[in-house]
């Protein structure tokens, strides 16, 4: 017994985006267990960020934010292309699933995307600067895609969505820099623990979500939902890539972080937006369906991930091995 935990904590060590699939699974599977700790779902969300802030290099934070260009191109890809790619050609062969992929496409970066990163072995900074501008401009965007693609205006609770923003993000952030600046020694030398509090963190939060959005219910598909949900992920998998080539000037492991950045989207405005203004069960089922879906892919995403960052390495050692 005592070997068999030892095999699955190492397991674990070393496969932590792992801890979001056994979220997904303890919550739909005992869904009463988990549904209270939505009640903390802000404070949770703080703790995460302020323990992977305790990790950020706050100037790399700084240069990305002067690339405008990737700015531009990341924020306008995510936020209007990338939705209209994949309502448009649903609201012509499958219009029942059209509204299902466009709010989930015109999401905003998910705010844990930083510690994703981290699992994924990506840029936290990266992945933090690219949060804070399409959660911004989300306000925004998102009642101009509606407009363009049904015609109809979605308002979205700015001051709510800031508040936020500004709770989970900002406050923790600068804590996190105050800690760093008086106590470095001792975050630098527990660094470990902080990864652990996170992922830990970040696992009961993944439960507490899908035990409170999905917990108890009754998804059915035919074989035709089957079917679609499968080629659109395909077809989701073809726009995720050429996110990855878009910013073609920067490294492997950054274009990566922000094609996870793309496809990694706030959950909780999705659902949001879903039942204030086109309340439907059918709707909530699917959005949850694909939310599920999306995050069950985070494991195998990873390898291509590290894929990635090998290709940074080698390509640094060739550079180094040129010089000398």
């Amino acid at each position: 017994m005592q070997r068999l935990l030892k095999i699955f904590k190492k397991f674990f060590s070393e496969n932590q985006i792992m801890l979001v699939l056994l979220g997904l699974v303890v919550g739909l599977i005992f869904p009463n267990t988990f549904k209270p700790l939505v009640a903390y779902s802000t404070i949770m969300l703080m703790v995460i960020f302020f323990v992977s802030s305790l990790r950020l290099n706050v100037q790399e934070i700084i240069e990305y934010s002067k690339d405008w260009k990737m700015l531009v191109l990341t924020n306008a890809f995510m936020l209007i292309i990338l939705p209209i790619a994949m309502w448009l050609p649903l609201m012509i062969y499958a219009p029942d699933w059209s509204m299902a992929f466009l709010i989930l496409g015109g999401m905003p970066t998910g705010m844990t995307i930083a510690l994703i990163a981290d699992l994924f072995g990506g840029k936290t900074s990266l992945a933090l600067v690219i949060t804070a501008t399409t959660s911004l401009l989300a306000p925004l965007t998102i009642p101009l895609l509606f407009w363009l693609t049904i015609g109809q205006f979605v308002p979205i609770p700015v001051f709510s969505l800031f508040f936020n923003l500004f709770i989970t993000i900002v406050i923790p952030f600068a804590f996190a820099l105050l800690v760093k600046r008086q106590a470095k020694s001792f975050v630098n030398k527990h660094n470990n623990w902080w990864r652990e509090i996170s992922i830990i963190t970040f696992g009961l939060l993944i439960a507490a979500i899908v035990a409170d959005t999905s917990g108890g219910t009754i998804i059915n598909l035919s074989l035709r939902d089957i079917g679609l949900v499968f080629i659109m992920l395909l077809y989701l998998a073809v726009l995720i890539t050429i996110s990855y080539f878009m910013n073609w000037w920067r490294t492997n492991s950054e274009k990566a972080t922000i094609a996870l950045s793309i496809m990694y989207l706030n959950n909780t405005l999705a659902l949001y937006i879903a039942d204030k203004f086109f309340p439907s069960e059918t709707l909530m089922k699917q959005l949850i369906l694909l939310l599920l879906v999306i995050n069950i892919l985070l494991p195998p995403l990873r390898w291509i991930a590290h894929y990635a960052i090998k290709l940074d390495s080698k390509k640094n050692k060739k550079r180094l091995k040129h010089r000398t």
